[in-house]
């Protein structure tokens, strides 16, 4: 997988990032593994150190915003050991992600917010839900309420 400049940044940094299933098919076991997906989520990020501010599950990708002290090799680091564990708890070997995930690095407060509402109303705009706090696995209302749910820990303040 082609680095894309992530080893470059350096320092604390907070990033927008998408991966997507292979093809853009759908989680095998519709919305069976998404509490899983989370647990696995959640918990690599406590042990890579990975500040996590905001997600949404879908159907066929994964928005999250993931802030690292580690800068892009945190960040990198973190994605690559989640999806090797979630491919090989739902499905074990195989092919399961895109080779790729995007990243935006985040530079302002402005532009954090604006990532932020674009997961919670992801959702509502693929006509899964009406409105964004239907949809009970994105930290929408984490961030309504200013707390977090199910054993799963938000930062919720700006780096």
């Amino acid at each position: 997988m082609p680095l894309r400049n992530r080893y470059l940044i350096e320092g604390p940094a907070l990033v927008f990032l998408t991966t997507s299933r292979y093809l853009r098919r759908p989680f095998p076991g519709g919305y069976d593994y998404f509490p899983v997906i989370e647990e696995i989520i959640f918990r690599t990020a406590r042990e890579k150190s990975i500040k996590l501010m905001g997600y949404v599950l879908m159907p066929t990708h994964i928005h999250l915003i993931a802030g690292s002290g580690d800068g892009g090799k945190g960040i990198s680091r973190f994605v690559h050991s989640f999806k090797g564990r979630i491919r090989e708890t739902i499905q074990g070997k195989g092919k399961f992600w895109q080779d790729r995930y995007d990243d935006l690095l985040l530079k302002s407060e402005k532009q954090f917010r604006t990532k932020l509402n674009y997961i919670h109303y992801n959702p509502v705009r693929a006509g899964l839900v009406r409105n964004p706090e239907d949809w009970i696995y994105s930290s929408y209302r984490d961030w309504k309420e200013g707390s977090s749910r199910r054993g799963i820990t938000l930062d919720f303040d700006w780096l």
